[in-house]
């Protein structure tokens, strides 16, 4: 009688206001790059934008007064839109958004930067607007034909780092923090790792008026 496979563990981000990012049974770390980096059992992260060996943590936010990464006032706030087109619904929350700006970059004539109302979606085809949709890194953009919404991929496990900017998680890994924060795609989001957000954990895009620096 043949046993079944056993099941690889859902790799976990554990997270207080007052801690780094605790990742478990992760096997999928990665720089900008595309280099892998090595994780252990239990990899600890780097969120306050100081560590000297990102992205993982040293203990440098222990010489900068430790950790108190709460939500602030500010924030864009967390509200799902919905953009009704003749063939498609455009589905937007900015609150947890990284504004990494690739949907306005690849499909300006459905995502217009400084225009209002700022997505129109009627602009494109349904395939394009899909495929740039796809491409959205924190989860704050999804789509919906007739009656279903689409919000996730199908991918394994990881986390790549953005060049100058947030974590990038991918492949349905669970966030659990003590400030109860839910990404908008289980599967896909970013994370904050220059420490300046409004919406910690989440990436806002802080990272470009701060001028961080990584990788």
């Amino acid at each position: 009688m043949s046993s079944k496979p056993n099941k690889k563990p859902t790799p976990m981000i554990v997270t207080t206001k007052y801690s780094n990012y605790l990742v478990t049974d992760l096997e999928t770390l990665k720089k900008s790059d595309g280099s892998q980096l090595k994780t252990d059992p239990v990899t600890a992260l780097c969120r306050c934008g100081n560590s000297e060996h990102k992205p993982f943590c040293d203990g440098s936010h222990n010489d900068h007064g430790g950790l108190n990464e709460v939500k602030k006032e500010g924030g864009m706030p967390d509200k799902v839109k919905a953009y009704e087109g003749k063939d498609i619904i455009i589905y937007d929350n900015r609150g947890v958004c990284s504004f990494d700006a690739s949907c306005t970059r690849l499909l300006p004539s459905v995502f217009k930067k400084d225009e209002r109302p700022w997505i129109d979606p009627n602009g494109a085809s349904v395939s394009e607007i899909i495929d740039t949709i796809e491409k959205c890194p924190s989860g704050a953009l999804s789509y919906g034909i007739g009656s279903r919404r689409y919000q996730d991929l199908e991918r394994e496990p990881a986390i790549q780092t953005r060049k100058d900017g947030p974590l990038e998680i991918t492949g349905g890994i669970l966030l659990k923090d003590d400030q109860g924060s839910q990404p908008e795609s289980s599967e896909h989001y970013t994370l904050c790792r220059c420490g300046k957000s409004k919406n910690k954990p989440f990436c806002d895009g802080e990272h470009e008026d701060h001028e961080f620096k990584a990788d």
